[in-house]
């Protein structure tokens, strides 16, 4: 019978060809056409654009993973002006600091706010149940670190609301920190490290591939092949004496094991027969809209030097922007001879309304940021939008819940597992990390 693996993004592509590596028979059932879910890379026009995520954290098991799909060669390592990374502060922006000791001479902070930063070792407050990433972060930095530093940050990773957002569940490794050493800064300095997650010195921090971030989600595609079943959306999970029957528009099928890879609505759906109270809970996490603009620009037309990572904008700064990516400075051959590319991201939980606009009109607010920001004259020369009308799912106020209704849900119904980025996580490399975990988990399953 084997395994069944719901929803083709890069979470169940991970579990499914760890599974298939290991010697089991999986079928990976995908609702659409393609696979990859958020990870797209496009090209036009002499343009190369990530609809999702632009690039990957190194870790062990990315690293790992890579080199088993042969794919080593077409990492594309970041320009090293990418460090450089900036807010938007009064208007202009301002470097955010390199390192350590660049914290005492930022601009990007008051000298209050710098004090207030150094201080926080000493800092005796503790944390509270149900505290917000918000409040956390100017409990134990000040505000005005959580307004120019943290606000943008979650914006920039998350779309999200940081007054709204789970410290414990968004950001549980600091608020161990503090738990453990009573203050973040002393527990990033002294907590033991993970030896395994010790990485070769030549390794980038940062990286995507010269094809793009697709060229990881292809390759898992090619090695799975005949294994995927593409627009064959999963009706339902059903549990019989003989393992779980899986019910498509194509008929059933009968499987010893089952993970659910799908975002978390699509999952609720799945298992609303078997866990009405699971299935509610997954329904109501949010999911923000975000839309994703591309434009691109003749560089002779762009008066402010736009080489570095990017910007994020803080909420205090009263923008319609979150913030942009500096996407041909960040990676090379991303745009024509001659000409920028900027990645520039609307909505998320701070400006959720502005996604139901007309494209032109979301377009043209990008632009005339961008404009305002780089002091660019002229018009673009070329224009792209994607929308995601569920972005990123939001590890909310009460989000404990929620992995504790799923481990109920495994002790009661044995064989079915979650692997999915609601969960553990929402990174490419934490789905990649956790494809790991619950591929081991399922083989564990059999082996009882």
């Amino acid at each position: 019978m084997g395994i069944a693996v719901i929803g083709g993004g890069i979470s169940g592509l991970c579990a499914a060809y760890r599974l298939k590596k290991a010697g089991a028979d999986v079928t990976l059932f995908e609702g659409g056409d393609l696979v990859g879910g958020n990870i797209r890379t496009v090209k036009k026009e002499g343009y190369l654009l990530e609809l999702g995520p632009n690039s990957l954290l190194a870790s062990t098991e990315i690293l790992d993973l890579i080199e088993d799909l042969k794919i080593t060669d077409e990492i594309l390592r970041p320009h090293p002006s990418s460090k450089k990374r900036f807010i938007l502060r009064d208007g202009r922006l301002t470097a955010l600091p390199g390192g350590p000791l660049d914290v005492l001479t930022t601009g990007a902070f008051s000298f209050g706010g710098r004090l207030r930063l150094l201080k926080e070792p000493f800092n005796k407050t503790r944390s509270v149940n149900g505290e917000s990433v918000a409040d956390f972060f100017e409990r134990r930095f000040g505000r005005e670190i959580m307004e120019y530093a943290v606000d943008p940050f979650i914006s920039g990773i998350y779309a999200g609301d940081p007054k709204k957002l789970s410290i414990k569940s968004a950001f549980p490794k600091l608020h161990r920190y503090e738990r453990d050493a009573g203050s973040i800064i002393k527990g990033s300095l002294f907590s033991p490290k993970d030896k395994n997650a010790r990485l070769p010195k030549s390794t980038p921090r940062s990286f995507t591939f010269k094809d793009g971030m697709a060229t990881l989600t292809d390759a898992l595609h090619k090695s799975l092949a005949s294994d995927i079943k593409l627009t064959t959306p999963v009706a339902s999970i059903e549990r019989e004496r003989a393992g779980h029957r899986v019910r498509t528009k194509n008929g059933d099928e009968l499987f010893d094991s089952v993970v659910i890879s799908t975002p978390a609505l699509a999952a609720s759906r799945l298992v609303s027969t078997l866990d009405d109270s699971l299935a509610t809970e997954l329904a109501n996490i949010y999911y923000p809209p975000i839309a994703v603009v591309h434009t691109g620009f003749r560089a002779r037309e762009i008066k402010l030097n736009s080489g570095g990572f990017g910007f994020l904008v803080p909420a205090v700064e009263n923008r319609k922007i979150l913030g942009c990516i500096f996407s041909s400075s960040l990676f090379a051959e991303r745009a024509p001879e001659g000409h920028a590319l900027f990645t520039t991201f609307v909505g998320g939980s701070r400006n959720a309304e502005l996604c139901s606009k007309p494209d032109d009109e979301l377009i043209k607010t990008a632009v005339d940021e961008l404009r305002d920001i780089l002091r660019i004259d002229g018009d673009p020369a070329f224009t792209s939008i994607t929308k995601w009308e569920r972005s990123i799912p939001q590890y909310n106020i009460g989000y404990e819940k929620i992995p504790a209704a799923l481990e109920r849900f495994r002790e009661t119904h044995p064989g079915i597992f979650f692997c999915s980025n609601f969960y553990n996580g929402i990174s490419v490399g934490d789905c990649v990390t956790n494809s790991v975990t619950i591929a081991n988990q399922v083989l564990e399953y059999f082996n009882q």
